[in-house]
């Protein structure tokens, strides 16, 4: 027997998680489109839009030009009637976002932590929320590998990798669905948001991009093929910086600071020739706190006097990192609501 329909609760939160994908998905919705999509019957869809209508849940915004019958009446979600809470875990402290259903921050502060010691502000951060607001999602931005719920980063005081499983933890504790990134993908997923807004014509869907980032005479990147990133099997797609330069030296040794002007656009147009060379990118964006700016016309105009027209990419500059990151962060976390749900047969 199927476990839903032998319990009706259970069932009712499964059809109510359904109609508010449809809605969050299409933007609003009728409710003849909403029993169309989630093959659930009329007669109930009808009642459980009443009762979201009763909860502030949805709100109804006009109704749809007749084809003849009764006008439909056409719903979308009251995006702040239920939110998710993001947060962005850095070497020295801790970025929240309060999220609302659209993907839009409608809060942003810096909470106080005592060097890495990060997990008790976010647990007081989240135990206060929680009183407040209804939060059906934890979005976790962090520096380094995610494997599941957990990620590897590297030390400050040895240099050894160790593993952390906050996101693992989190779920455990507020049975909240807990979405856990990179915090370069997630840029790299900001950005191309950003970049689809200003050119609404290309279908997310097909975006093939690369994100480079430079810090610290650090390089690493995001690759997104297809509209999804790319995490390479073990998560270690990116780490642009682990590869071999020239002699015995890494890329992350090899771009320093009192590199002149000419050798670090020579490096650069290598290094985005191989990443063309891979993926075969439609873009390549730009940014960092460490990336020279000045430079990037003489790279793009050596990338493409170096390739084929069919190969080379176009360079893009990301002038605020930050703002893509956290709006990257953002849209995953509102994309993990309502997945409370798992449709599991017994």
């Amino acid at each position: 027997m199927d476990s839903l329909t032998a319990r009706p609760n259970l069932l009712k939160q499964a059809n109510l998680s359904l109609i508010r994908r449809v809605i969050k998905t299409n933007g609003s919705a009728t409710r003849a489109e909403i029993a169309l999509e989630t093959r659930i019957s009329s007669t109930t869809v009808r009642s459980l839009l009443s009762e979201m209508l009763e909860n502030g849940e949805i709100e109804g915004i006009g109704l749809d030009e007749s084809s003849g019958g009764r006008k439909a009446q056409r719903y979308r979600l009251n995006p702040e009637r239920y939110h998710g809470a993001a947060f962005c875990l850095l070497d020295d402290r801790v970025i929240f976002l309060l999220v609302n259903m659209c993907g839009e921050i409608v809060e942003k502060k810096e909470l106080e932590t005592v060097g890495e010691n990060y997990r008790q502000p976010l647990l007081s951060c989240l135990d206060e929320l929680i009183r407040e607001k209804e939060i059906k999602s934890i979005g976790l931005g962090v520096p380094g590998i995610v494997e599941k719920g957990c990620y590897w980063r590297k030390s400050r005081e040895d240099g050894k990798l160790y593993k952390s499983d906050i996101g693992d933890f989190l779920a455990e504790r507020y049975h909240i669905p807990v979405i856990m990134e990179n915090d370069l993908n997630a840029t790299a997923i900001g950005f191309g948001r950003c970049y689809a807004k200003e050119f609404p014509d290309e279908n997310p869907e097909d975006t093939n991009m690369a994100f480079l980032h430079f810090e610290k005479s650090c390089i690493s990147a995001g690759f997104i093929s297809g509209g999804r990133i790319i995490r390479g099997c073990n998560n270690f797609a990116g780490e642009l910086g682990l590869l071999p330069a020239d002699g015995d030296h890494l890329l992350d040794d090899y771009l320093t600071e009192t590199m002149n002007d000419t050798e670090y656009v020579n490096h650069l147009i290598k290094i985005i020739g191989w990443v063309c060379g891979i993926l075969n990118p439609a873009y390549v964006a730009l940014g960092g706190p460490d990336l020279r700016p000045d430079c990037i016309g003489a790279v793009s105009d050596g990338l493409s006097a170096l390739l084929p027209r069919q190969m080379a990419a176009e360079i893009l500059y990301s002038p605020d990192v930050w703002h893509d990151y956290y709006d990257g962060l953002a849209f995953l976390t509102a994309g993990r609501m309502f997945e409370e749900i798992q449709f599991i047969k017994e």
